[in-house]
């Protein structure tokens, strides 16, 4: 129970920052929205996009983590 919140910031550390994050396909939609400002796209609203992507896996790792630690809580 004591390791979950530190096993959650690792997980985020992990998906943002090391090759793990190949894994849920980090490098795929880095590549997509660098292609896609190669192609003409508006680069800021391409960022834009990436940036939410990023945002959607944290809160989804992080969502997962507090329900994991809330079922591990003690009554």
């Amino acid at each position: 129970r004591i390791a979950v919140p530190p096993l959650a910031n690792q997980y985020l550390n992990l998906t943002k920052n090391s090759s793990l994050g190949i894994a849920i396909s980090v490098y795929e939609v880095t590549k997509v929205t660098r292609v896609s400002i190669a192609q003409g796209s508006p680069a800021p609203q391409a960022i834009a996009i990436l940036m939410l992507v990023y945002l959607v896996y944290s809160l989804a790792i992080a969502a997962i983590t507090n329900l994991v630690n809330r079922r591990l809580a003690l009554p």
